[in-house]
């Protein structure tokens, strides 16, 4: 029998030579601050994330203990949005892979 040499590729490199990109999942993380009251936050993230009201006091809770919250999932291309409108709302935010 003949030496069959194979060319294995990787899933990404299959994706990337057809010009299909899977982007990784990422977080939109809000942050404690000093200067953004409970009430704006939780108006920020029922406006512009249409979070319930119950949802948004949680997460404001979250964040106020433990510093932080994972506001929202998905691509980083789909989070850029939030990120900038709560960031011109004062919000401190970052998105992390």
């Amino acid at each position: 029998m003949a030496d069959i040499k194979e060319d294995t590729k990787t899933l990404e490199e299959i994706l990337e030579e057809s010009g299909i990109s899977i982007s990784k999942e990422c977080k939109l993380i809000l942050h404690n601050d000093d200067h953004n009251s409970f009430e704006w936050v939780i108006y920020c993230l029922s406006t512009y994330l249409h979070f319930t009201p119950e949802r948004a006091e949680k997460s404001a809770w979250t964040v106020h203990i433990q510093g932080r919250d994972i506001i929202k999932t998905g691509s980083k291309e789909s989070l850029i949005p939030y990120k900038k409108i709560l960031e011109e709302s004062l919000l401190t935010v970052s998105i992390e892979e």
